[in-house]
């Protein structure tokens, strides 16, 4: 930590952080005597906080955070929290913040792609870091050590989905009528399965045939943002008939309760088993079925983007495959002539 005087006269602090970077601070002033005044209050500030850094373990982070999570999370990412922390105090120890660089975050991910995989180590430095932006602005750390770690890169995958006779299958595999159009439902509307569960009458709207996907009290969408999703008539017609034979206010439920989403992930997983399909494929493949199907039949991935959901462009281009086949129709649209 050292002073030093720019040719404009003015006094700059340097010093070197928690990351080990070095870095400058104005220290607002043309006089030597007041430079070092703010050197001592600036060096007394700063032992002060690393003090209080130093205090702050990874353990009690891990708990005020997924404390914290628990008001403004889902279930789902609050369990993509919980295992990211239990897995990163496994192989780093209760280590204070502070001492958590970018050495210590490579050793970690390099572990995890060798335990599982690319993909794995990817989830967790994308949930980690998440977390520790949160740290940074609780006053835990100075920088998220995250940011200036390369995020692990995966090969492009294709997600898996259903062809329409595949779907025609699974259909014959479910015994259960209510079940059975709750998975038309699903890929009828590429909806996700939080929100088809806390679905209501009252966010159906059999006039304009749009559903409205929105925060309530029994669901918060994944981006937060409400949207509304057109029905085509042959769910319109289904949901119309469907609410003339029913009382609750529940539009899919089990005995008048909400029905649980690892009872459904379950339920159809044996569904998919029963009628011999890929084991790669379940419930949330039939969001993936819909959005392909549209991509299939020419609607824009600008169209299906809003259709999902996506707040970017960018997640919505993994939809965007066709078979070779399908995009003759396009290509062969372009005709030179020859002479």
């Amino acid at each position: 930590m050292f002073l030093s005087k720019r040719s404009n006269g003015i006094y700059y602090l340097w010093f070197t952080d928690e990351l080990g970077r070095r870095q400058k601070v104005s220290a607002r002033c043309m006089r030597k005597s007041q430079a070092l005044r703010f050197l001592q209050d600036f060096r007394k500030g700063e032992q002060e906080r690393r003090v209080r850094l130093q205090r702050t373990l990874l353990s009690q982070f891990s708990e005020d955070f997924l404390a914290y999570s628990k008001s403004v999370h889902t279930p789902k990412t609050q369990l993509a929290f919980r295992t990211a922390f239990r897995e990163f105090l496994r192989l780093m120890g209760d280590v204070p913040l502070h001492k958590i660089g970018i050495r210590e975050i490579e050793r970690f991910l390099s572990v995890k792609k060798a335990e599982a995989s690319e993909w794995t180590a990817k989830k967790y430095y994308l949930t980690l870091a998440s977390a520790f932006e949160t740290a940074k602005r609780w006053g835990h750390i100075g920088e998220n050590p995250f940011r200036s770690v390369e995020k692990p890169k995966v090969p492009e995958a294709q997600p898996a989905h259903f062809t329409r006779s595949e779907f025609q299958v699974l259909l014959g595999s479910v015994d259960d009528s209510d079940f059975r159009e709750l998975c038309i439902c699903a890929v009828s509307t590429g909806l996700r399965l939080g929100e088809l569960l806390a679905l209501r009458w009252d966010d159906v709207d059999f006039v304009r045939k749009v559903i409205l996907a929105k925060n309530s009290e029994y669901h918060i969408t994944k981006n937060k943002r409400n949207r509304i999703v057109p029905m085509n008539e042959q769910l319109w017609r289904m949901l119309a008939l469907r609410k003339e034979s029913t009382t609750s206010e529940l539009v899919y439920e089990r005995n008048g309760r909400q029905l649980r989403e690892d009872y459904v992930s379950k339920r159809f997983k044996k569904c998919v088993r029963l009628a011999g399909l890929n084991d790669k494929l379940h419930f949330h493949s039939l969001r993936h079925t819909f959005a392909t199907w549209l991509v299939q039949e020419g609607v824009s991935i600008y169209e299906v983007q809003k259709l999902l959901g996506h707040s970017s462009i960018s997640v919505t281009q993994i939809y965007s495959h066709l078979a070779a086949s399908e995009l003759h129709g396009a290509v062969n649209k372009i005709q030179v002539v020859l002479n």
